[in-house]
């Protein structure tokens, strides 16, 4: 009954000045949808950054014969054939392994038409170490490999730049002049990587034609695990066989690189939460502020209503019963505030994500965080003018009228 009644007294002061009671919420609802919505676009950035390193495979590994990090004056020791076959019997948990060589800026030609793009060769398991599925044709096989073939697996990108509505398969088209013959063209990827936007996607050949070709050699190897669990495993496993072939003493620098897509993508994600903590600082600063904004309209609700709280002391209302109805005055501010902050906040994330591209996810936790935070930012910023309210002698607040 006491509680329904502090209750139906709350809302009523707080009704007698609407406006004033709404200018004090505004403080409460950027903070709220401030933290809402910074933390939806920060989840959003987290699993952005992560789906696009881990779009290249998330059971995949690299390795090169070299350290762009740690430059070496020794030249780098292309790989041989034969280490694919002592990394797969050294590593069980390896499930797939290929070379991985590049022939960048190439004149690509058909009927007229030319552009400039890039080839990568590998063996007959890309597909599977990309995680990649194809539109349409056939990819090359162990046969291709073993003839040193001149086909090509397009990308849809190029598919669509050199043939349109023409079907592409059979088809011969001009690299650099040397005819290669279309095969397959590929599926879009999934989720585009983080690099891809950097450099045209390149056209898929096998490795051996681009030797034949080119004359590349083999600097970098590219394997996928059964798991993504075994990925560290694998990687320190590799790390310590290419010690060895190198024959490096410890403390010596690796003169190769290994690199995986999970460990890319894990700091990706810490990066990406190290920027939405600075820009969550400001929404709760943004809070603190209308905390404060909620004790001052408070103080001066306290100094207005004198008359009406010497009335209740006179007539026996104890010191607690008064500081309660100031403090449930407070709390209510807060929490209307917090629930237009959450409204505006969960808004917001949703245009930016369906209008404006910019991934946002919205999670339950940040809610109920910022809800309880507006109840605890009332109790805080209200409890010292509910204090200052309870302890006024009601003689003297009688006699300033």
């Amino acid at each position: 009954m006491i509680t329904h009644m502090l209750l139906r007294m709350a809302f009523r002061a707080i009704c007698h000045h609407t406006v004033r009671s709404l200018l004090t919420l505004i403080g409460i609802v950027i903070g709220i949808a401030g933290i809402i919505t910074i933390s939806a676009i920060g989840k959003g950035a987290q699993k952005k950054a992560r789906d696009q390193f881990l779009a290249y495979g998330s059971k995949t590994i690299n390795i090169s014969t070299y350290n762009w990090m740690t430059p070496s004056k020794k030249d780098p020791k292309p790989f041989s054939l034969d280490y694919l076959s002592v990394i797969t019997s050294l590593c069980p948990a390896v499930q797939y392994i290929s070379p991985e060589i590049y022939q960048n800026r190439v004149s690509i030609e058909y009927e007229g038409k030319e552009s400039t793009g890039e080839l990568m060769g590998t063996n007959e398991h890309g597909l599977q170490i990309y995680g990649r599925t194809m539109h349409s044709g056939i990819y090359f096989n162990q046969q291709h490999i073993a003839q040193k073939d001149n086909v090509l697996v397009l990308t849809p990108e190029m598919a669509e730049l050199f043939f349109k509505l023409r079907n592409p398969l059979g088809q011969v088209i001009r690299v650099n002049r040397i005819p290669f013959t279309v095969i397959g063209i590929l599926d879009p990827p999934k989720v585009k990587g983080r690099f891809d936007g950097l450099r045209p996607p390149p056209a898929l050949v096998p490795f051996t034609s681009l030797q034949k070709s080119f004359g590349t050699k083999i600097y970098d190897l590219v394997l996928s695990t059964h798991t993504d669990e075994q990925v560290a495993q694998v990687t320190r496993q590799l790390e310590k066989t290419l010690r060895a072939s190198h024959a490096l003493q410890d403390g010596e620098t690796n003169d190769f690189m290994i690199r995986d897509n999970q460990t890319f993508a894990a700091a990706a994600e810490e990066a990406s939460k190290s920027v939405g903590l600075f820009s969550l600082i400001a929404a709760i600063i943004a809070l603190l502020v209308g905390g404060i904004g909620v004790m001052n309209i408070m103080l001066v609700a306290v100094q207005e209503r004198t008359k009406e709280i010497g009335i209740k002391a006179a007539l026996g209302a104890t010191m607690n019963f008064i500081r309660t109805q100031f403090l449930i005055e407070a709390v209510i501010i807060c929490m209307v505030g917090g629930v237009l902050g959450i409204v505006f906040g969960v808004a917001a994330a949703y245009i930016l994500n369906h209008w404006f591209g910019i991934k946002a996810i919205i999670d339950l936790t940040p809610i109920i965080v910022s809800f309880l935070c507006t109840v605890l930012i009332g109790i805080v910023f209200g409890f010292y003018p509910a204090e200052m309210a309870a302890r006024l002698n009601p003689v003297e607040a009688l006699t300033e009228y």
